[in-house]
């Protein structure tokens, strides 16, 4: 789990297929800098949620 690392240049650095999971503390964080770097970098970020685990996991899918 990215508990220290930083969002936005952890999703940058993403590869296509990739998975990062970051506490569910930093939801909003993260989806924020994933829709904006979407936009900005032309990439497809998916986000998904586990309220059991709480986390949050981005998968990098295009």
């Amino acid at each position: 789990m990215a508990d220290n690392q930083k969002i936005r240049p952890a999703l940058t650095g993403m590869e296509i297929g990739a998975t990062l999971v970051f506490p569910i503390e930093k939801t909003k964080s993260v989806r924020a800098q994933a829709s904006d770097l979407g936009l900005i970098l032309d990439r497809v970020y998916k986000t998904e949620t586990d309220r059991k685990g709480r986390t949050i996991t981005v998968k990098r899918i295009a």
